[in-house]
């Protein structure tokens, strides 16, 4: 049921309005224990617990994850294939299911069932790695990921879009030789690249303090710097500087024959390892899901059900408080799949993460505003670039569709100056027994309507888009290793010729851990629940007009991705993860 919205100051029962409010503080309190420092909610109230709706999704997932396990680890045995028909019929019986307790605990048992048939070995070929793709379709990734153009494609349009900058002073390419740069243009000098603006850098520098875990074997992860160039439009790698003081490697047109050509791969993968790393525990964990969540708690705590802010944010954190339980009781534990399958410690994992929301600096966070922080605004100069392209036609939308809701209930800057819940609301946000959420607001509070609106759309865009933009990826590009593994398991090579095929697959993960990180990826890369656009409660008719042009708009954008993806087919690969109709509302996986 929806409510028509009022603001406080206009709302002569303002007594119940605080009484509710009240009522909802109680029930949503902070804790800031279980990811120290950072806010999550003490307990889990009864309105945020998962819909049977989406763990019957989950649990689709889920079966087919367990299915392709089975086959797996009993591909040659008719009498197991059988009993793997068995357990596959026992688990799909779940979705027929109507009580979530019952799927609850069927979703335990898929996932002991998942864990407890996975095969062993090292790894020796990629065969191998592909070989754990049965009921599972092989990614398309697979036929393409040791090409340098599918390398340099990744950071602009893989998992983790969101670190190459441009060069800007040729100061920051001081590990780097003129004769090294040379090798890969002749008749260029670094000067002149940098100058016309074609080098672009993806810096990794975050994770030099990182330390390495195991599991128990050994992991190894570094801080790599990896420069690329322009060149007719698109990005190729110049070089890979594995650690700062380290060896610097090139592109080698050398074949599979050669140790150059493995060398050069395993440089490339090192920083691939690097970007997994960084993706999965700031661009994803980090800064969506942690960051949103004191959004969400502030929200229920400080303005009433009717508060027009309240029912355009809630839509968009639908699933988020449970979804982030679930992930700090079971993912980011000693021993859950983040310290099983990432390259660091748990401890070190853990901190990398709150690094990632405690320097997020909200009102640095635009969308437009950090692509100009990073220098990758201009097309002539950097052409393709989907996240970016793509995410710009989002972030419109959602902008212009906030900004006509919001003028319905906010007339003027002294509209929102007045408005008592939404100035609690912000000091809640930013207090240290609150949100903590940093370079939040304007002076403590919000002044003005053009903020307001900015600060809104970015609260939706993050909860929407940007986290669809980092999640829904890794199913396509992350299920299958060789690309993008999670930890590295063997040292960096010294020389630009020195490593062996068989140094490579010492590199990868091996099988088990390989199953880990298709199982994890799959399932949260395929879970798609609730749609960017599905206002249900919505029922105020002054927002009606607003509503279907915000609608339409995302329709329009969506023709327009589909129609430039058949370009991008047929050079790299269609970029999906930005698709209107494939963004959910909110962070619930």
């Amino acid at each position: 049921m929806g409510f028509l919205p009022l603001l406080p100051q206009n709302d002569p029962q303002i007594a119940e309005r605080e009484a509710e409010l009240h009522q909802q503080q109680a029930k949503y309190q902070y804790n800031y224990t279980y990811v120290a420092p950072l806010p999550m909610v003490q307990s889990l109230p009864s309105a945020e617990q998962p819909s049977l709706r989406w763990l019957l999704r989950v649990l689709d997932a889920s079966v087919k994850l367990v299915l392709n396990s089975l086959q797996v680890k009993h591909k040659d045995s008719l009498l197991d294939k059988i009993e793997n028909l068995a357990s596959y019929v026992k688990f799909t019986k779940l979705l027929r299911k109507n009580n979530p307790q019952e799927v609850e605990k069927g979703l335990a048992d898929i996932l002991n069932t998942i864990q407890a048939v996975q095969v062993e070995g090292p790894g020796n070929s990629w065969q191998e790695y592909q070989e754990i793709f049965q009921a599972i379709p092989l990614p398309a990734i697979s036929k393409v990921f040791t090409e340098d153009a599918e390398f340099a494609w990744f950071r602009v349009a893989g998992p983790n879009p969101l670190v190459l900058a441009r060069v800007t002073d040729i100061s920051q390419l001081d590990w780097l030789s003129e004769t090294q740069y040379q090798s890969v243009f002749p008749s260029d000098t670094i000067a002149a690249a940098v100058a016309s603006g074609r080098l672009y850098l993806a810096d990794y520098s975050v994770l030099s303090t990182v330390e390495a875990g195991s599991n128990p074997k050994q992991k190894y992860l570094t801080a790599p710097l990896a420069l690329f160039a322009v060149k007719a439009g698109a990005l190729t790698p110049v070089a890979i500087q594995i650690s700062r003081g380290g060896a610097v490697f090139t592109p080698t047109t050398a074949d599979q024959t050669t140790n150059a050509y493995w060398t050069w791969l395993i440089a490339k993968t090192i920083v691939q390892i690097a970007d997994a790393n960084y993706h999965e525990l700031i661009s994803h964990l980090g800064r969506t899901h942690l960051v949103v969540e004191p959004f969400v708690i502030a929200t229920h705590r400080q303005l009433t059900p009717n508060h027009p802010l309240n029912l355009l944010l809630v839509p968009h954190f639908e699933g988020t408080l449970s979804i982030n339980d679930l992930a700090q009781r079971f993912l980011i534990q000693a021993g859950d799949p983040v310290d099983q399958l990432l390259a660091g410690t748990i401890e070190a994992s853990r901190t990398l993460a709150v690094q990632g929301v405690e320097t997020f600096g909200f009102n640095d966070q635009l969308l437009p505003d950090t692509f100009k922080k990073r220098g990758v605004e201009d097309k002539t100069l950097l052409p393709d670039y989907p996240y970016r392209d793509d995410g710009l036609l989002i972030w419109n939308a959602i902008e212009a569709w906030v900004t006509n809701y919001l003028s319905v209930y906010y007339h003027d800057d002294d509209d929102v100056s007045r408005d008592t819940e939404l100035q609690a609301w912000t000091k809640e946000l930013l207090a240290g027994d609150g949100g903590r959420i940093t370079n939040f607001g304007q002076a403590g509070g919000i002044q003005t309507l053009s903020y307001l609106i900015q600060a809104a759309t970015l609260i939706i865009f993050t909860s929407s888009a940007q986290h669809a933009a980092v999640n829904f990826s890794q199913s396509s590009l992350m299920s299958y290793v060789p690309p993008i593994p999670m930890a590295g398991y063997m040292p960096a090579p010294l020389t630009s010729d020195s490593a062996t095929k068989q140094d490579y697959f010492d590199l990868l993960p091996p099988i088990s851990q390989a199953q880990s990180q298709l199982s994890l990826t799959y399932l949260l890369g395929t879970v798609y629940y609730t749609k960017l656009g599905d206002y249900t409660d919505l029922i105020d008719p002054r927002i009606q007009l607003s509503l279907t042009q915000f609608r339409d708009q995302l329709k329009a954008i969506e023709g327009h991705i589909r129609a430039i993806n058949e370009d991008r087919s047929r050079r790299y690969a269609p970029y999906t993860y930005l698709i209107p109709s494939l963004i959910p509302q909110s962070i619930n996986i």
